[in-house]
């Protein structure tokens, strides 16, 4: 097991890259004599290397690096079907990239998960670490404790102890987050955003999820749901469509996938986003009112994350065919039609692709996290 000296030090690299021993005893307000033992303990089990030599005043200084080989990290996301995993290194590098069906059963799930950790690990290419850990994401609420599915409707669970059944069987320790929660663990670990304390994160797909970095820490709220706007009310009026949770004018309803192309169907349009972009893009009216509605009821939403938590940042996770589209366009211009005018600073809207696996590489963050930060979080 880690101290909390070693988890220390395994945040300042894994953070900032290879530092000198002088530079983790400022950075960490330790006496040299202390970096010194933990670091040679942490080299004695191969998890830093010594790099390469960096000249100056007095004695070069031999630069610390965390190794590759340090260990590995299965990421399962069990977000949508097919399910992806993965196999990941301490840089966050994926290795070995699998799929399978997804199973809602809980006992046939376990079986299907074990069966792709032992077939995801036993491709491990050479020069690859132990395995330190698993990650599981789903779409649905998740205990405080990152073991139990308190709910999830994709998969019709209730108060499934996934992390403890799934680490009872292969024998390593299992995390479980809910999506958005993981993509925005991923992006503080091995993102550009992960030097920023405040840092918003959403993603648009088959559903909508929302998660908040406040003061470095990823922030779950009271019941774990915070983050959640999927479900926030943005259509108010009579014409508001019917949401999966019950209620009426969700945000799910008009920027979500489905939503879309429901709304593209209804209209006579064939049934997927690349089409209706380049619809759009030659100006076909029904397609640009659609992806004009999308943009603009999620940019209300943007703008309403704004002016509670005012982040630094908001990461937007999209379709990649949702880029550079109508839809982003509109949403930029509803952000700025709907935000407090703020003269002298103004939060940084970055919008990126989103691809299947992303979840299962944020799903292996979760167990990487913990091998570098230990139950201190982040």
């Amino acid at each position: 097991m880690f101290s909390t000296g070693h988890h220390r030090i395994l945040s300042v690299l894994s953070r900032s890259g290879p530092q000198s021993r002088t530079d983790l005893a400022r950075i960490l307000n330790l006496s040299k004599a202390s970096v010194t033992a933990l670091v040679r303990e942490l080299i004695e089990r191969n998890i830093l290397d010594e790099r390469e030599r960096v000249f100056g005043f007095g004695r070069p200084a031999v630069m610390l690096g965390l190794r590759r080989d340090a260990a590995s990290f299965i990421g399962i996301s069990l977000q949508s079907d097919p399910v992806h995993i993965v196999l990941t290194d301490p840089h966050g590098r994926t290795h070995v990239h699998k799929t399978m069906p997804l199973v809602t059963d809980v006992e046939a799930c376990l079986e299907a998960m074990v069966g792709a950790v032992r077939a995801v690990a036993a491709e491990a290419p050479e020069g690859v670490g132990a395995l330190a850990g698993i990650g599981i994401v789903i779409a649905g609420i998740v205990s405080s404790d990152s073991h139990v599915c308190r709910i999830s409707a994709t998969l019709g669970w209730k108060d499934v102890d996934i992390g403890q059944r799934l680490s009872a069987l292969t024998g390593l320790p299992v995390f479980v987050e809910n999506d958005a929660n993981a993509l925005i663990i991923g992006e503080q670990l091995f993102g550009e955003s992960g030097d920023l304390p405040d840092f918003s994160l959403v993603f648009v797909s088959e559903g909508i999820g929302g998660a908040h970095i406040i003061g470095g820490r990823l922030h779950r709220g009271r019941h774990g749901g915070a983050g959640e706007i999927s479900h926030s009310p943005i259509a108010i009026d009579g014409n508001a469509l019917p949401c999966r949770c019950g209620n009426r004018g969700c945000l799910e309803t008009l920027a979500a996938l489905p939503a879309i192309l429901g709304a593209a169907r209804r209209n006579g349009l064939p049934g997927d986003i690349a089409t209706i972009k380049a619809l759009a893009a030659d100006g076909q009216p029904e397609a640009l009112s659609i992806l004009h509605q999308a943009g603009t009821a999620l940019g209300i939403a943007l703008s309403q994350i704004i002016q509670f938590i005012d982040p630094a940042r908001i990461i937007i996770r999209l379709d990649p065919d949702l880029l550079k589209s109508v839809f982003a366009r509109a949403l930029r211009q509803s952000v700025e039609a709907h935000v407090l005018r703020r003269e002298s600073y103004e939060t940084d809207l970055v919008l990126t692709a989103l691809h299947p696996r992303d979840f299962a590489t944020g799903a292996s963050s979760l167990a990487a996290q913990h091998f570098l930060f230990g139950n201190t979080s982040l």
